[in-house]
């Protein structure tokens, strides 16, 4: 989407962190391989500390996205973190770490290691099985970041950001319920406030001259458009039918339950103008 810098230097509050994601930078580097911040971390950064909305639910975890060319690969990242000392074990979760000052880490890797359906099967035996699709496109649309002590990495963009939600949410909301449903909704709520407003006027007042037209839900749709963007087609027909799938006005579904469990019609509504838009492939006003 952009590759302007996100400048969080001056953010003290940001060194715990900045030290942990150095060190995984530091031994990532040695193997070609550039980490991407995903999960609530990037979540907080997105919203939190750059658009100033408070933090609804705190983490201790941060997460890594890896593209690696195979197994071998992420298995040589792990045993570099683990040499240096500054990373110990987690018992029974092989992407799981604890960083030496208590913050744990997840390492999610994919590229070469997804099988066709997009889907990483831990080995050895192949066990467990994660659904990783939209960290290939969150690759291509990720932002530079700097944190304190000139530390730098990336980070995933909001659209990406929501498209990993919405994957997320599909793959374990019944273990973990609305964490990532909440997550998708404040994306929603605050993605016109995040440097897109100019946008409507710029690219879509078409959408202004709507008969139907509400404000509130420019965002989501915008959201929705730029969701096209970053999928090819068979991508944007997944997400279009999971939205599909949760957008009953009979009855409202389990997504839009868990998104806004007082009025899950409107949250019907949000979903319904991201499907809008994600569906709409017409050329912006220039």
């Amino acid at each position: 989407m952009t590759n302007t810098l996100l400048d969080f230097s001056q953010r003290p509050e940001l060194a715990p962190h900045a030290r942990v994601i150095a060190d995984v930078e530091a031994a990532a580097a040695h193997l070609g391989i550039a980490p991407l911040i995903a999960g609530a971390f990037a979540r907080d950064l997105r919203l939190h500390y750059a658009l100033g909305v408070p933090i609804q639910r705190a983490t201790l975890d941060i997460d890594f996205a890896l593209a690696v060319p195979d197994w071998a690969a992420f298995a040589a990242l792990r045993g570099r973190l683990l040499q240096a000392g500054l990373f110990t074990e987690l018992t029974g979760a092989a992407h799981r770490m604890r960083h030496h000052t208590g913050w744990k880490v997840d390492l999610v890797p994919f590229g070469g290691v997804e099988s066709p359906d997009r889907k990483i099967a831990w080995p050895p035996q192949g066990e467990r099985v994660m659904d990783v699709f939209g960290f290939r496109e969150a690759l291509a649309a990720a932002q530079p970041v700097v944190l304190p002590g000139g530390v730098q990495t990336r980070v995933v963009s909001l659209p990406a950001l929501a498209l990993l939600k919405l994957v997320c949410w599909q793959d374990r909301h019944y273990q973990s319920p609305r964490k990532d449903a909440n997550d998708l909704q404040m994306i929603m709520l605050h993605y016109i406030n995040a440097g897109n407003e100019p946008r409507l006027w710029n690219e879509f007042l078409d959408w202004t001259q709507e008969e139907e037209f509400e404000y509130e839900l420019v965002g989501p749709r915008m959201l929705g458009h730029d969701l096209a963007n970053l999928l090819e087609a068979p991508g944007r027909a997944q997400i279009a039918d999971l939205l599909v799938s949760q957008v009953n006005t009979a009855a409202p579904c389990i997504l839009p339950n868990e998104m806004n469990s007082n009025d899950p019609d409107r949250a019907v509504a949000w979903l319904q103008a991201v499907l809008r838009g994600l569906t709409n492939t017409k050329t912006p006003t220039p």
